[in-house]
């Protein structure tokens, strides 16, 4: 798959772009201040009533006596600071909740019955709403989760031996529900987007109603984030892990989503690995697949993967299946095991550091009715992809996240966990929005890339001239200016837009988006630090008083879902920071270790492991 390749050795210069974040030609850097982040639609917006990230306990007790135990663990172990999923949303929960509430701690909740099933048993009503009384009372965040709603609409919705297994002996009565096979979850084939835009949202909108109007949506399978914020989830989320594919694209459609329509979001990390689970205890075979300490995922994704979750904006962060994996066993003593003590440790350290604010100068802007689903490969899961389709493919599986893809392309046989984290060569400086962006939202964004096909409706186009004036540079294809017409000359005159030149990806043989040189150059251009050495996955965040870097080596840590992780020390990642913009003194977080202000700094980061860098601006 196509890499674009990480600079040898000190990155590139600043080059003298008309970009809103360089001066005039020959200047420094004038990137944006904290303030300037923090206050706009680039914000990180916690969960409602929180201050910071919450990391929730996935599970309680039916009973209160036992809750009221498992809170004093968690604030004693500092475990965190929420659940999800907390109690059912139901009559006999009531004492749980108002307890909750004087806890403070925000709740997500899994309806009973089956939540994706129009006309299931999941529907809730007056008596579940009244057992969140004392939350609402107390203004503490409650959610329902609507989970897996994309998977289950094109690929359960008509999968006959799912739906045996789910209903039981209540088969019969409920198989008339099911959607035609061979239809992707639709009851005819579709002849538009805006038909299958349509349905989809009559669906969720369906959902919704009968989950109390509270949903936190949670996708794993699919990439319609945007569609669910739009439609008024509570929070955008994500599961990631399990068996699912595009992690990081995934995170640059929820993150921008959440921008988009400021919102919080939220990332899911799920234990179960090709029919293996992480449980407690030793490794053992049961039920079917691998379970135990050893099972599933291995604890150094998990921690990379949580950690990452946080420092990319996410508001609630939920290691999945922790009350069975953070405990020898879920009751007292409540003795911690070592996943147990290395996500107090990850908690800890969340709290103990500002995050700063995700720093994503270029927006990737796709069509409103673009259905992008990189897993049914598909627009909608079920239109034949354009050209243009086939480019925001590429662009994200073969350019900006390369070799994310595990479902369509078979995974490492020594390392199948290899493909869920990879090394970013450009770094994650992406959100994924939609030509459905609300005012105000793209002149955020110092460039804006347009990807795939685009409609240039009105309102879109009073947004992007705006965005021009206010000195946004707009990156098109030739395929944009020809859609265009006569008004490209009147969206030119607003401001710096560029037609890239066409390119095709000599690892694809296709056409594509962008081309790798022209990310490179954004890249250079726009980021305060140049990363360059080996291969790691990179970000970089806005503090109050300066920047954050986080670096990530994914190598050296190799796990099959029903063997233990096989760690190899000498995948020992080198990586050099030039920062481009003024800094008196770095500290790497985790080790404390300090640098000097001198230029450039060099660290090394062992397998499998985690960095952040501080640089502290002169006077601050």
């Amino acid at each position: 798959m196509t890499r674009i390749p990480f600079p040898a050795g000190t990155a590139n210069g600043m080059r003298a772009a008309a970009l809103c974040l360089l001066a005039a030609a020959g200047a420094a850097a004038a990137f944006p201040d904290h303030a300037a982040l923090a206050g706009g639609p680039l914000r990180v917006r916690p969960l409602p009533g929180q201050d910071g990230v919450v990391f929730s306990m996935y599970g309680t007790p039916g009973d209160l006596e036992t809750l009221k135990e498992l809170v004093a663990v968690m604030r004693e172990q500092g475990l965190g600071n929420g659940f999800d999923p907390g109690p059912s949303p139901v009559p006999a929960a009531k004492p749980l909740f108002d307890f909750l509430a004087t806890v403070g701690w925000p709740v997500v909740c899994y309806p009973a019955g089956d939540m994706q099933v129009v006309g299931g048993r999941g529907t809730t009503g007056p008596e579940n709403e009244a057992a969140l009384a004392a939350m609402d009372a107390a203004g503490v965040f409650t959610a329902v989760q609507l989970g897996e709603w994309g998977y289950y609409f094109h690929n359960l919705s008509c999968n006959e031996p799912w739906w045996r297994d789910n209903f039981g002996a209540n088969y019969e009565a409920y198989k008339h529900r099911m959607r035609p096979p061979g239809l992707a979850g639709y009851e005819r084939r579709p002849e538009s987007r805006r038909e299958c835009y349509e349905t989809l949202r009559a669906y969720f909108m369906n959902r919704s109603r009968d989950l109390l109007g509270r949903v936190m949506s949670v996708t794993g399978h699919s990439h319609y984030e945007a569609y669910a914020a739009e439609w008024g989830a509570r929070c955008v989320g994500l599961e990631l892990g399990e068996n699912i594919a595009f992690t990081q694209s995934k995170i640059a459609f929820a993150r921008g989503a959440a921008r988009q329509w400021d919102l919080p979001w939220s990332i899911q990390v799920s234990p179960w690995f090709s029919g293996a689970c992480t449980t407690s205890g030793p490794l053992r075979r049961e039920a079917g697949g691998a379970r135990g300490l050893d099972a599933g995922h291995s604890l150094s994704l998990y921690e990379r993967l949580w950690l990452h979750a946080w420092f990319a904006g996410a508001a609630l962060v939920t290691p999945e299946n922790s009350i069975a994996i953070f405990f020898e066993k879920p009751e007292a003593p409540w003795t911690l095991t070592e996943h147990g003590r290395r996500a107090a440790e990850v908690f800890r350290f969340m709290r103990d550091h500002d995050r700063g604010v995700p720093y994503t100068p270029v927006a990737v802007v796709l069509d409103h009715l673009a259905g992008y689903n990189g897993y049914m490969e598909k627009p909608w899961g079920i239109l034949e992809p354009t050209p243009g389709d086939v480019e925001l493919r590429d662009l994200f599986d073969h350019q900006l996240f390369p070799d994310a893809d595990h479902i369509h392309f078979p995974p490492d046989p020594v390392n199948p966990e290899g493909r869920y984290l990879r090394p970013t060569p450009c770094g994650e400086i992406f959100d994924v929005l939609l030509t459905s962006v609300p005012p105000e939202v793209l002149p955020a964004y110092p460039v804006i890339l347009l990807a795939g096909d685009i409609t240039f409706d009105d309102g879109f186009l009073s947004e992007l001239e705006k965005a021009l004036r206010r000195g946004s540079r707009v990156l098109m294809a030739p395929r944009h200016r020809d859609a265009l017409g006569e008004g490209f000359e009147r969206v030119a005159r607003q401001g710096a837009v560029e037609v890239l030149e066409p390119w095709t990806n000599p690892e694809t043989g296709r056409p594509a988006a962008v081309a790798n040189d022209r990310l490179a150059r954004l890249r250079d251009e726009l980021l305060p630090v140049a990363v360059a050495g080996d291969p790691v996955q990179y970000a970089v965040n806005r503090l109050p008083d300066g920047w954050v870097v986080e670096l990530v080596n994914n190598a050296g840590v190799a796990k099959k879902p029903d063997q233990p992780a096989v760690t190899d020390p000498a995948a020992v990642a080198c990586v050099t920071l030039t920062p481009r913009a003024p800094w008196a003194s770095a500290t790497e977080w985790r080790s404390g270790k300090t640098y000097p202000a001198a230029s450039p700094i060099t660290l090394e980061i062992g397998p499998g492991a985690t960095a952040f860098v501080a640089l502290t601006t002169p006077g601050k």
